[in-house]
């Protein structure tokens, strides 16, 4: 049985995710693990308060956590177990992903804001950081199967084996149509992008339904967007690379911002290279 864990805060974007994890679940049957990071308001900390105070606090987001997860449970019929944390969520939240065997996560997303915008947030934190493909749900998406993926998809970053093995993973486990859709500033020789990929290598696909396609064009981002426009994908998966402190200084990540952007759900899978 597959492990998810969904993150929440209880935010209405949260909230939104979490029944889009939970009838995802439903129908593969998957394990859910809410997992919850308390965080303590400033006015407690100038205030100073009691370790009493604290502790009542933890007992209420513990039972506000079992709470949801029990509602979960009745509505959905999935096997739902809960996980509170404090401290950093990053570590946190690879803690539970270690100790409860995860492998996805499902998280939320709000509005693009300019806070946002300037600072980021736990998504796109989580998206450079976590080594588990990420499913972000955009806020007052439903869950209506996933039939159609639009894998997006750079000839230039390097691609790895366990990268590709996830990507195989939701096509098989979801029986869905692949378009593989590259965009770059010259136009890729066909052959060039399947041995790039060596899509070919290791996996059987007969039973896959798959095209390419390919544009030339510098502006990658509006590219993807009208794609997904034209062919309505229930999902959208990205590969993010990982530059290093010089590259950074000239790059925005197009996958954190496509999870800024983005209409419909976005799985972002890891290359897993430290």
């Amino acid at each position: 049985m597959k492990t998810i864990i969904v993150c929440t805060d209880f935010s209405q974007e949260a909230e939104n995710a979490t029944h889009y994890a939970a009838s995802m679940a439903k129908e593969n049957t998957y394990r859910i693990i809410l997992f919850s990071l308390q965080t303590v308001s400033v006015h407690a900390l100038n205030a100073q308060a009691s370790a009493d105070f604290f502790y009542a606090q933890t007992l209420k987001n513990q039972k506000k956590l079992e709470d949801k997860a029990a509602e979960l449970k009745r509505l959905y019929t999935v096997e739902t177990q809960h996980h509170l944390a404090s401290g950093n969520f990053i570590e946190e939240l690879e803690n539970c992903m270690q100790l409860h065997e995860c492998d996805f996560v499902v998280m939320g997303m709000a509005e693009k804001t300019l806070e946002q915008k300037l600072l980021g947030n736990k998504v796109t934190r989580a998206i450079h950081r976590i080594k588990k493909p990420i499913l972000i749900v955009p806020a007052h998406i439903e869950y209506t199967g996933i039939r159609k993926i639009l894998f997006a998809y750079d000839t230039h970053k390097s691609m790895t084996w366990s990268a590709m093995n996830d990507i195989y993973y939701f096509i098989n486990e979801f029986n869905a149509e692949v378009e593989v859709f590259n965009v770059s500033e010259r136009l890729e020789d066909f052959t060039e992008v399947i041995h790039d990929m060596d899509l070919n290598s290791g996996y059987d696909l007969e039973d896959i339904k798959y095209s390419f396609k390919m544009i030339q064009s510098i502006e990658v981002i509006k590219a993807i967007e009208e794609e997904i426009r034209l062919t309505s994908p229930d999902l959208l998966t990205m590969v993010p690379y990982k530059y290093n402190l010089v590259e950074s200084l000239f790059h925005r990540s197009k996958t954190a911002i496509m999870a800024y952007k983005n209409k419909i759900p976005l799985l972002s899978i890891p290359l897993n290279i430290d």
